[in-house]
């Protein structure tokens, strides 16, 4: 513990900056646009309004290790690991502290924790904007460079052995995919570790609905569609809201509609069936308000809503 507080000393002295995200299987509130002004306040409170959420002792040491666009927008970074009880579960998120920056980053990862166990790797996908910790990422962030990171958060997919064979619904918006492909990815891998030992968790039928501005803006399709065609009983489908998709594609163009909602539902069993959702409050309470409308229970639901 001492090491860890030293390593944040180290990077910066934390502050009341960051950025905002709440966790939730309640109702979300119905009116959830906010102002350009309180905007810049709220994007300042992701400590003080993650206070509540579980965080993890460990504070690591993190090197990047590589750097790539994932979009025109999103910047993908890989960190290395190496303290050994350094861990996450999929869905979790990273407090980063940055050297000389004195704004706590708040980023969710979008690899699985089978990567990590195996390479002591992680990745992120973090959107451009002039928020101090995005802007470092994408403006002064390069291989080598050193962060401390510390996991936290209540969001997460983490079944264990003798658990119900949960079916999967997962509905993302924009970069709120991040934490939801780690979901996919690691509930992927359980289907592969069941293959091998029948006693290991067995995940049901996996569903992604996954909506972005533009087809420049899906983020990681090539690996997501490469493991739909590697794994039985998963499925992506795509929508883009700004512009049509090419004709070859196999994207929707809209947004994700009850009907959309209903399909999805439809093919998955309901009595097993967990859903969670991330992405844009407003778009988080129309699929609430949808998923609803279509036989869901409240409790089922599951969300982290970024703003």
């Amino acid at each position: 513990m001492r090491q860890g507080l030293h390593l944040m000393r180290r990077y910066l002295n934390i502050s009341k900056n960051g950025m905002v995200r709440s966790l939730s299987n309640a109702p979300p509130e119905m009116d959830l646009g906010v102002s350009s002004e309180i905007d810049k306040v709220r994007a300042g409170k992701h400590l003080k309004i993650t206070a509540a959420s579980t965080r993890q002792p460990v504070i690591a040491e993190a090197m990047v290790t590589e750097i790539k666009m994932e979009s025109p927008a999103v910047r993908g970074i890989t960190l290395k690991v190496d303290h050994p009880n350094f861990n996450f579960k999929a869905g979790q998120w990273i407090d980063m502290f940055i050297p000389g920056i004195e704004t706590v980053g708040g980023f969710s990862m979008y690899s699985s924790p089978a990567q990590l166990a195996e390479k002591r790797t992680l990745e992120l996908g973090i959107k451009f904007s002039k928020w101090p910790p995005a802007f470092w990422i994408h403006n002064q962030c390069k291989v080598g460079s050193s962060v401390a990171i510390r996991v936290g958060g209540d969001f997460y997919f983490a079944p264990e052995i003798g658990d119900p064979s949960h079916d999967l619904l997962l509905i993302a918006g924009g970069v709120g995919l991040n934490p939801l492909a780690s979901i996919f990815s690691h509930a992927c891998h359980l289907y592969k570790l069941h293959q091998e030992n029948s006693e290991e968790y067995c995940p049901g039928k996996i569903k992604l609905l996954y909506s972005a501005k533009t087809y420049e803006d899906l983020l990681y399709k090539k690996v997501l569609d490469a493991i739909c065609s590697d794994i039985p009983n998963v499925e992506v489908q795509y929508f883009t809201t700004r512009s049509m998709p090419p004709e070859s594609s196999n994207v929707k163009y809209g947004r994700i509609t009850q009907e959309d909602l209903k399909t999805a539902v439809k093919s998955l069993d309901m009595s097993l069936l967990k859903t969670f959702i991330c992405g844009p409050p407003p778009m988080i309470e129309k699929m609430n308000e949808n998923l609803l409308a279509v036989g869901l229970s409240q409790n089922q639901l599951i969300y982290e809503k970024w703003w």
